[in-house]
């Protein structure tokens, strides 16, 4: 974790492009899976996220660019929640991402990776 309000902060030419409420299931700093739920903030270079709580310093953000991503896959958080995005990224981290309307989330990724590329 980083300076959330540093990593949260547009850069300068960024553009929002959608928000969502979801949960990280993963990050590539955690043993196992943990459900933090949060917000979502998909830009044209990165995906920022969020996690709910009281006290800053504690709370679970983190920051995805596209060009750092290696691939994006669905996966099931158990077998009826079809919610959860698989980011892994080209140094072999991975992250697992649950939103509402993942297809649309998934086509709006894979969308900025070619971009970036």
């Amino acid at each position: 974790m980083s300076d959330t309000s540093s990593i949260l902060t547009l850069e300068p030419q960024e553009t929002e492009l959608r928000r969502s409420k979801g949960d990280c299931w993963k990050t590539p700093s955690s043993v196992g899976s943990r459900q933090v739920p949060g917000q979502y903030t998909f830009t044209d270079r990165r995906i920022l996220f969020r996690g709910n709580g009281l006290i800053e310093k504690l709370r679970l953000t983190f920051s995805i660019p596209y060009g750092d991503i290696a691939a994006v896959k669905p996966f099931s958080i158990n077998l009826f929640i079809r919610t959860g995005i698989q980011v892994e990224l080209k140094n072999g981290g991975v992250y697992k991402l649950s939103v509402m309307k993942r297809d649309e989330i998934m086509a709006l990724i894979q969308a900025q990776m070619a971009a970036c590329s």
